[in-house]
């Protein structure tokens, strides 16, 4: 078998006039779906429903958010309110004041809201979020 050498520019041309067939979008399907399939994971990560956790004690719940206070650690607060996908309203921040039956939260946003004691349903400690 001989084979002839062509110049590879005169060959490349050759190529793609005669033999290659360009699959045109189709080629970035394969980068779509794995930023598609890394997004998904994340969207459904965020959507992991908590379950709901026994309402605590006022008094419970009144130690514990004092001790947050004293010491500037994260916490994790269940609601007893319901959000837009009727899930129970989770807040995570720092107990930036309290005062009788109300506290103050300093959310990660660097906005603050304050709560009835009443309205809270249990405390967790910021790194206690998954039990």
């Amino acid at each position: 078998m001989i084979l002839h050498r062509t110049p590879d520019d005169r060959l490349a041309a050759e190529f793609f006039r005669r033999d290659y067939r360009d699959r045109g979008m189709l080629k970035w399907g394969g980068f779509y779906l794995s930023d598609h399939t890394s997004a998904l994971a994340k969207m459904h990560a965020a959507e992991q429903v908590e379950r709901p956790h026994d309402q605590q004690p006022l008094p419970q719940l009144s130690r514990q958010l004092a001790a947050a206070w004293r010491s500037q650690r994260p916490v994790h607060l269940q609601l007893n309110s319901l959000d837009d996908n009727q899930v129970l309203t989770t807040l995570d921040g720092v107990i930036a004041g309290v005062d009788a039956d109300q506290i103050v939260v300093r959310l990660a946003t660097d906005h603050y809201r304050k709560l009835q004691l009443a309205e809270i349903r249990c405390v967790l400690a910021g790194d206690d979020q998954s039990s």
